[in-house]
């Protein structure tokens, strides 16, 4: 909008204004030609856009009709069209800044000529064409800083468009891979009550026997499409500035019953009072009441489950950690993957879940384990602003 303004309003109004003053102070050489040479320069800036093609050839041209029109005119006012056009093909042409410099010195060295041609030459003139000439160098430093800035810009939006497009990409197929998992999941249970139904129905046999068996396939499908639909992003306007340790404290009232339960003893050390992070409380409380039952199932024996919270720069960091069986280096880079689960009876989408919800509260989660010595989970959220 900018630009459309300068070179097709203000640029033919100054034109106009040159061939007005000119005729009135009565100083051009020729009326017919001084028009021509004006009308013509303003007509290729205005239909140059049109012939995006022939762009070189049309700057070469406005510049040789600038020179005409300075001629014709004879007053130095015309000074200002060749620094409004050498701002226009510095935008238009990319250039380093040596050259853009070098095409400032010409158009300007072309204004001199002509500016020479009809002024006497004396002490001050060329005190002026110095000032010229510096005037034309911080145009072009100018222009140059603002095109790179521009350009930089540029390359900027077209990154985030390229990570919104690789995020995108890499969602559908995460969907995809959900979406076949799932089929496959529930498959299984479908094909064990469908062959249930058809034995039952052929022979007509009562299948009260099978009853619990039937019953917990249904619940194991309920189960899965129940946690496929976790995968949907939390509502925003859900989020609270809450009190990192509250949270940990509701966590620890909800798990120590089975924590007791199996023989495991919980510890909740080192914490820090002070940390507030904004989040859904119900979908955090999800996370770390996942996260401690399966540290409480990782451990065969009478284990510990230790969790701290602390601060790190800008982040609260809540570590569980539990003194169980561990995890196999190989299992380590799938155990966030949809359906990737080494429990018999699980469904392997409690981890998935997990890192998505800490995600879309813009935290991480890392995991490291030994084996028979335990695994620690890290979580990281990003600390909310006290008022």
């Amino acid at each position: 909008m900018f630009f459309r303004l300068m070179y097709h309003v203000v640029l033919p109004l100054y034109v106009g204004f040159i061939l007005l003053s000119t005729i009135s102070l009565g100083k051009d050489l020729n009326h017919v030609l001084l028009i021509i040479a004006g009308v013509t320069f303003i007509g290729s800036i205005l239909i140059e856009p049109k012939f995006p093609r022939y762009l070189a050839l049309f700057s070469t041209l406005q510049v040789t009709l600038l020179v005409f029109l300075h001629w014709f005119s004879q007053l130095n006012w015309c000074y200002s069209l060749y620094i409004i056009l050498l701002s226009k093909l510095l935008f238009q042409h990319t250039l380093k800044v040596m050259k853009a410099t070098f095409l400032g010195f010409v158009v300007i060295t072309l204004y001199t000529m002509i500016r020479l041609s009809y002024t006497p030459s004396h002490l001050s003139s060329f005190f002026a064409i110095a000032s010229d000439f510096l005037t034309s160098l911080a145009v072009v430093l100018i222009i140059q800083y603002i095109v790179e800035m521009e350009q930089q810009k540029n390359r900027l939006k077209e990154e985030k468009l390229r990570d919104e497009m690789r995020f995108e990409n890499e969602k559908m197929k995460l969907l995809g891979e959900l979406a076949a998992g799932l089929a496959h999941e529930i498959r299984n249970p479908l094909a064990i009550i469908q062959g249930f139904l058809q034995h039952s129905k052929t022979r007509s046999f009562n299948i009260e026997p099978w009853y619990e068996l039937i019953y917990g396939e249904v619940e194991r499908m309920n189960s899965l499409t129940v946690e496929f639909l976790q995968f949907a992003k939390p509502n925003p306007s859900a989020f609270d500035l809450i009190q990192v340790h509250h949270c940990l404290e509701k966590v620890r009232l909800l798990t120590e019953t089975k924590s007791i339960h199996l023989g495991h003893r919980m510890i909740y050390t080192e914490f820090n009072e002070n940390l507030f992070c904004r989040m859904d409380l119900d979908k955090m409380l999800q996370v770390l009441v996942n996260m401690i039952n399966n540290a409480l199932e990782a451990m065969d024996n009478k284990g510990t489950v230790t969790v701290k919270l602390s601060k790190d720069t800008q982040d609260a960091v809540i570590e569980i950690q539990d003194t169980g069986r561990g995890i196999h280096d190989k299992d380590l880079q799938d155990i966030f993957h949809p359906f990737f689960t080494t429990k018999t009876n699980g469904t392997g989408l409690g981890l998935s879940i997990c890192q998505k919800i800490v995600q879309d509260h813009g935290g991480t989660i890392q995991v490291k384990s030994k084996l028979q010595q335990g695994t620690t989970f890290t979580i990281r959220l990003p600390l909310g602003d006290v008022a």
